[in-house]
């Protein structure tokens, strides 16, 4: 099933995300809702939306094919609502995008948001960077928006810790926004993924980000607030976790730093206290460390672990790693003795 067609869809103007979701959950697909007639459509979503649809501008199939490739000459994966790679938690959300433009490697199973302000204390990057590290060695992938400030500290704490990060854009996944993380952005597409709703070439508009904090929430199994102003948009994505059923956690702050007031309101309103790592477990217990979690990692088994965030044959990990297949050999069999991987001719895989 083509990206196109989801694409021509989301072209047509004066039907939002959760009429879409609504058409593709009832109809199936965007070819099958192409094919109805007036009396079927408006009998799901009313006869202003059957007319908008029925009535579409033709020369809509054209641009999408235009943006489809135009995103595959980049690198970039369209992946739709119907397509096995989309996020299964941002399915929930009452108004999902359509569908995503990604680059890197998108592996969502265990994700967390940290979110926080541009403007940061030197107490809220030390939490940051703690948190992050914590999770880190959990193999949790680490969620954020890669503004400056907070989360880009999220985002280079988990790449430091060969970990798994995710940054959600608000604008084209084509620009690097803000132009000062343009190396970050690299390296988070090196080493997990990029992904926007915003067709290619989008600029960073200010109306963007609450759309784009959303996303963020949405794929999240929790969002963990470190530091955040009053005005944050860290707290538009802790409302919105909350509002999807997600875990909300916030870092208790200082009352007498105005950098951090919104970590209190969130509190206040019922987010749950980071007072120690053990409160995120306790909390999270999707995420809480198994006896195999346990085992000290070496720096290369985490690697190696990183690599496996999909399953990979030996001579590949061998090529990333710069070690030959016959040193790897020793290391692989050691880890799968500890219970963390599991072979297949030649394919190795993640068991925890």
């Amino acid at each position: 099933m083509s990206a196109i067609d989801y694409i021509q869809l989301s072209y047509i103007k004066g039907i939002g995300n959760k009429t879409l979701k609504l058409l593709i959950n009832t109809f199936g697909s965007p070819e099958n809702i192409f094919q109805l007639s007036f009396s079927e459509l408006s009998s799901v979503v009313g006869s202003s939306v059957a007319e908008l649809i029925l009535k579409r501008d033709k020369s809509l199939k054209k641009k999408a094919e235009e943006e489809f490739l135009r995103a595959e000459k980049s690198g970039v994966k369209i992946i739709h609502f119907n397509d096995h790679s989309y996020p299964e938690l941002l399915r929930e959300i009452p108004d999902p995008p359509l569908y995503l433009y990604c680059k890197g490697r998108l592996d969502l199973a265990r994700a967390v948001s940290v979110v926080g302000s541009r403007r940061f204390t030197s107490y809220g990057k030390t939490v940051t960077k703690q948190i992050v590290s914590y999770l880190s060695d959990q193999n949790v992938n680490i969620v954020s928006g890669m503004a400056l400030g907070i989360d880009s500290i999220a985002h280079e704490t988990a790449l430091e810790r060969s970990c798994l990060t995710t940054a959600v854009l608000g604008c084209g996944i084509d620009i690097a926004y803000p132009p000062e993380n343009k190396k970050l952005y690299e390296r988070i597409i090196e080493n997990g993924a990029v992904i926007s709703e915003f067709p290619m070439g989008t600029p960073p508009y200010k109306y963007n980000f609450p759309v784009r904090n959303r996303t963020v929430a949405g794929i999240s199994y929790a969002t963990i607030v470190t530091e955040a102003s009053e005005k944050s948009g860290a707290l538009i994505t802790a409302r919105l976790a909350n509002d999807y059923g997600r875990v909300v956690f916030s870092v208790p702050a200082n009352i007498n730093n105005p950098l951090a007031k919104g970590n209190n309101i969130l509190i206040k309103d019922g987010a749950i206290p980071v007072v120690d790592m053990e409160s995120i477990d306790e909390n999270l217990p999707y995420i809480k460390r198994s006896d195999k979690e346990e085992i000290n990692l070496s720096e290369i088994e985490k690697k190696i672990l990183f690599i496996l965030s999909s399953p990979e044959h030996i001579d590949i990990i061998s090529e990333k790693m710069n070690i030959s297949v016959s040193d790897l050999m020793v290391i692989l069999f050691d880890m799968e003795l500890k219970g963390l991987i599991t072979s297949e001719n030649g394919i190795y895989m993640r068991s925890v």
